[in-house]
């Protein structure tokens, strides 16, 4: 059941869908990282090629996370002005769009697989066992895309709920076809590294008639076909200039950390695994400011849509709260139990050591990381994608590359140590960013002060 956006306490909706949203990804991304353990009982090669692997998936994902973000931004807002019509018109040409071109990056990846591996730093040695596990996932990969699409579309209208039970479920198929394929369970073959991608694929399946069935039911397809042919190109347009700044920001991040995987290939294939291991974990953790940042989008859009500025504003303070709060306990959590988690990944001392350097290292670095990652999403929200891509370009170009470089010739720890300076210097730089956006607006937030705000919060807890 679709949620109006526009009505009720800021906080409360904004909660109300940041929990089922995080709990839907918690659900996705466990079940990842239960992944992760069963492939490393494979062993530490096996490990390595999911890292590999991973790199090129999440830049696909990106890609699409991307796009269906800027159709979000669209439909958001028409729905915010009860524009039906729109709504539905720019579902179909979007999931259109997605199929059409998930179908065309699958089949460049397969063809192009040795090469696109070997340029990232892969041996001879774990090059067979990358093209067992990436090439059945990318047969499967438009029908990610496309559930991934749905997702979107349906959140933008406020059905929030519904697509994340979709993706947990999915999750629960992935992680039994993973035990069953993985080690051979109840006369099934044992498959190794290549099952852990059958079984992802397996769940992608669910995914898609899932999100069809929500499709379907919250009558988003049902469209005309003489009036999308009429406006093809006006939908067309709108949604591609909304999207290429949303697709630029969504790919940075699976570039760079393509390009950290390079770097980290360059000391050893142990770096190369932690790299993979740490990634799902921080991830997982991150959760919660993942699920804020998804929600506060179409929240923002919908009321940018209805004309309704002060609840655009409550939701801004909310956002940037939030990745504070948060950042702060994800680092305690990692600061207490980093040590016994990673050494359920891998039995390698020297990928448990890495593992564990990282988080001791970059975890001080998530308040930031929680802001720059709120704040993409608050501008996505106010339509100003343009303004997202800028700063994530900052980032990754201007802070993660160099740094990363400098501290690649003091080993695996002086990559740790850039990947945490980037993080801090982009969360002040989106800081200063979100507030000249707002003196520009003429916003009443521009005024307000930061730190005044968060000792009240603090007062408050020690009242409870």
């Amino acid at each position: 059941m679709d949620t109006n956006l526009t009505k009720g306490k800021t906080n409360k909706i904004l909660l109300s869908m940041s929990v089922p949203i995080s709990i839907g990804m918690l659900s996705t991304f466990l079940f990842q990282i239960i992944d992760t353990y069963f492939v490393g009982q494979l062993g530490s090669d096996e490990l390595t090629v999911l890292s590999f692997s991973s790199t090129i998936y999440f830049l696909i994902v990106g890609l699409f996370i991307g796009l269906s973000v800027g159709v979000s931004i669209i439909i958001g807002t028409a729905k915010g002005a009860n524009d039906s019509t729109k709504i539905n018109q720019t579902t179909f040409m979007s999931l259109l769009l997605s199929i059409v071109t998930a179908v065309s990056f699958a089949t460049l990846g397969i063809y192009f697989v040795d090469d696109i591996f070997m340029l990232m730093g892969a041996n001879k040695t774990v090059l067979p066992l990358i093209k067992q596990y990436i090439i059945p996932l990318m047969y499967g990969i438009p029908l990610l895309t496309t559930g991934l699409m749905a997702g979107g579309i349906l959140r933008a209208t406020g059905n929030v709920r519904n697509p994340e039970i979709i993706m947990a479920i999915a999750g629960v198929i992935n992680l039994v076809f993973d035990y069953i394929l993985i080690f051979g369970r109840f006369g099934f073959p044992k498959l190794g590294i290549e099952s852990a991608a059958l079984a992802t694929v397996y769940s992608w399946v669910f995914v898609v008639i899932g999100m069809a069935y929500l499709l379907i039911k919250d009558k988003l397809l049902a469209v005309k076909l003489n009036d999308i042919l009429l406006r093809f190109l006006s939908i067309i347009k709108e949604i591609i200039r909304l999207a290429i700044p949303t697709v630029i920001t969504q790919t940075i991040a699976p570039l760079t950390a393509m390009y950290l995987t390079f770097l980290f290939a360059k000391q050893s294939s142990e770096a190369v695994a932690a790299f993979g291991v740490t990634s799902r974990i921080q991830t997982l953790l991150m959760i919660g400011i993942l699920g804020v940042s998804t929600a506060i989008t179409p929240f923002i859009a919908q009321n940018i849509g209805a004309k309704k500025q002060s609840r655009v504003n409550e939701s801004i303070v909310f956002g940037g709260k939030a990745s504070i709060y948060l950042g702060i306990i994800v680092f305690f959590v990692l600061m207490v139990f980093i040590k016994p988690i990673a050494t359920v990944f891998s039995k390698n001392t020297e990928v448990i050591n890495y593992t564990s350097m990282y988080f001791y290292i970059v975890s001080g670095s998530y308040v930031f990381y929680g802001l720059f990652i709120i704040t993409s999403s608050i501008f996505n929200g106010l339509q100003l994608p343009a303004n997202s891509m800028k700063i994530m370009l900052v980032k990754s170009l201007l802070f993660t590359v160099p740094f990363t470089l400098i501290g690649a010739y003091f080993g695996v720890i002086g990559v740790f140590y850039g990947i945490f300076s980037a993080n801090v210097f982009a969360g002040i730089l989106t800081a200063y960013h979100m507030r000249k956006q707002l003196k520009k607006e003429g916003s009443d937030l521009a005024g307000v002060n930061i730190w005044n705000e968060h000792k009240k919060d603090f007062k408050q807890v020690l009242k409870l």
